[in-house]
């Protein structure tokens, strides 16, 4: 064994020790972030990121540090498990019953307060909020985007609406695609990395992302959202929107005197006709979640705060949502679990199908007061708080979507999403409905380096043959309103992206098919 070996495992098994016997001695070992380091005149790069996470490993903090996947610049998306007595894997968290959060910071590169505050959360979790792991277990990726983290630029042009620091990243990454807008095609290995490593094994019950708002000016640190796409599981969403996050609201103003409110916007500041939230898609990583039947909330600080304040609400805000979560973990347990009970009733035609939406619009929950600045004054407007959507077109949930044998790779996604996927090992003769005499309209111009499309048509009865080969893919499993969202060809899903659009023109069926009844033909389930 190599000296300098043995003198590592010696400072850790002694700061070990010291966290198990002396917090006051261990908090002194504990390590700094980049921007406590620099007076807030600086933020972490990736590497900084690791090692930080390195020193409270070595101090004895009940961490398990991995990586999540790799960038497409080859850089390590640092993934963090911290739970008391220590978790390493999914299973170990079911059988310890404890609830597992998700806390994600830094998916655009320069929004930089969520990296510094949730590394300050770990911190105290190995310290002096070490009994909030007895009833959680705390997953958290500090820097989701280090391509663009590291991208370092001045903030002047890489986040010009934003106050500090003096040097920050980029919002995309490495392939120059944003990550809150990848969540349904997952072209990013992030994303990937995600659905694989996250949402798939470990299911957390509740998912935080952290951001930077540059939008309208306003009196608020922070504003934050719920999942906001109706087709999702009504229960927990309704949970977070109507409960969990006017209680938080109310804790950060009488505890910590920090003012946060509803996410949203106005388009003439001069004369504001309604605070308005952002879209309900699923692309958005807090509204895919919402459609996966699980909680998530979207946290943005205030741009135009300074960079210690925007660091200094974040983490109390998740102070705040750790809190709150481990006093209702019992509740959110069961509004999860009976949302993937009734997902999956109502996709197996036990209880009437609902009717889902593939056009949304706005909906208020009432007028409220609002702070805006105008001016460089802060004012009080009374204006509709339109912080929700209701749906402007329906169709209703079918038993699945048959897919043609040719769609491998869309099976591979929906696969990589954790979504049940069979395939026919014998022709299959039923009535399936199909959209006939579709009018395929193309954006004119690229977003995320696609052509987006809009898909319609008319929607028809008609007996079909579906050849061995061809695929199936339910609704009667607790993720059958995330497959709608994917697979329903005019909503927003693979058909926008231009899933399906290969060899299809205009006027011809479209290739999706929506099954009325669940086949009865051979199948096998896709591993």
């Amino acid at each position: 064994m190599h000296l300098s070996f043995r003198l590592l495992l010696g400072a850790r098994s002694l700061l070990a020790a010291l966290a198990a016997t002396a917090p006051g001695l261990a908090a002194q070992a504990l390590p700094q972030t980049t921007a406590e380091r620099t007076n807030y005149a600086a933020t972490s790069t990736n590497a900084e990121v690791g090692a930080f996470l390195d020193s409270l490993e070595l101090a004895g903090a009940p961490i398990a540090v991995s990586e999540m996947g790799t960038t497409a610049l080859g850089k390590p998306i640092y993934f963090v498990i911290t739970s008391d007595p220590t978790v390493t894997s999914p299973g170990e968290a079911v059988a310890s019953g404890k609830l597992v959060v998700y806390l994600q910071a830094n998916i655009h590169g320069g929004e930089v307060e969520g990296k510094e505050a949730v590394l300050a959360v770990l911190r105290e979790l190995a310290g002096p909020r070490r009994e909030l792991l007895q009833t959680l277990v705390v997953l958290v990726a500090p820097d989701y985007n280090p391509d663009g983290n590291d991208a370092f630029g001045s903030q002047a042009v890489n986040r010009s609406e934003q106050n500090g620091p003096a040097l920050v990243g980029q919002r995309a990454d490495g392939k120059n695609l944003d990550l809150n807008r990848d969540y349904f095609k997952a072209e990013a290995p992030e994303t990937r990395a995600s659905l694989a490593r996250v949402y798939t094994t470990w299911d957390p019950a509740l998912m935080v992302d952290l951001h930077t708002t540059d939008g309208t000016l306003h009196g608020y640190q922070l504003t934050y959202a719920p999942p906001l796409d109706p087709n999702g599981p009504s229960g927990p969403t309704a949970f977070v929107r109507d409960r969990m996050l006017p209680a938080l609201r109310k804790t950060l103003q009488d505890r910590y005197h920090e003012p946060i409110f509803d996410y949203g916007n106005v388009e003439i500041p001069q004369a504001p006709q309604g605070w308005d939230t952002y879209a309900p898609l699923g692309w958005y990583g807090t509204n895919y979640v919402g459609l996966r039947g699980r909680m998530a909330i979207l946290s943005e600080a205030y741009s135009h705060a300074d960079f210690k304040t925007r660091v200094q609400v974040t983490h109390d805000f998740l102070v705040e949502i750790l809190n709150y979560a481990a006093r209702h973990g019992e509740e959110i347990r069961r509004l999860e679990r009976e949302a993937d009970r009734q997902t999956a009733l109502e996709g197996a035609g036990a209880g009437p199908r609902p009717s889902l939406a593939v056009a949304y619009k706005l909906a208020s929950r009432g007028v409220e007061p609002v702070q805006l600045e105008v001016m460089q004054q802060v004012r009080t407007y009374r204006l509709p708080v339109r912080d929700r959507f209701v749906d402007s077109l329906t169709r209703p949930l079918p038993a699945g979507y048959f897919l043609p044998a040719g769609g491998s790779d869309v099976v591979a996604l929906l696969r990589l999403h954790g979504i049940q996927v069979q395939r026919f090992a014998a022709e299959w003769t039923d009535t399936v409905e199909v959209l006939t005499g579709t009018d395929l309209k193309w954006g004119t111009g690229e977003f995320q380096g696609h052509r987006l499309l809009e898909v319609t048509g008319t929607w028809a009865r008609a007996a079909h043959r579906v050849p061995a080969g061809s695929y199936f893919v339910s609704t009667a499993q607790p993720l059958g309103r995330l497959v709608f969202a994917l697979l329903e060809p005019e909503g927003f899903g693979l058909a926008r992206w231009g899933a399906f659009s290969a060899g299809v023109t205009s006027g011809l069926e479209f290739p999706v098919w929506r099954a009325l009844r669940a086949p009865r033909a051979p199948s096998r389930f896709l591993p």
